[in-house]
């Protein structure tokens, strides 16, 4: 348990996840075209949204959920400097 108690905890996850889901959909959804025209906000946003994800998810003790989403990050850094070699 953490100074702030159990439902501090929870309310923190929670508003964490509320945040995160749909910024991350939302930028997600025009991930193409955001690598293809190196747009550096929107990977910034969706990235700050998959970071706000996976400490929710980790705040309430979900570890499959934090690795599968810690993945994802990863993922999409790792397709961001892919795709920005390219001329």
């Amino acid at each position: 348990m953490t100074a702030g108690g159990e439902g501090s905890v929870t309310l923190a996850s929670n508003a964490l996840l509320a945040v995160g889901y749909p910024v991350a959909v939302a930028a997600g959804a025009r991930l193409v075209p955001a690598l293809r025209q190196r747009r550096h906000r929107r990977l910034a946003t969706l990235e700050g949204a998959m970071g706000a994800i996976v400490a929710g998810h980790a705040l309430a003790g979900r570890w499959p959920a934090v690795a599968v989403n810690a993945a994802t990050l990863v993922g999409f850094a790792l397709a961001w400097a892919v795709a920005t070699r390219r001329p």
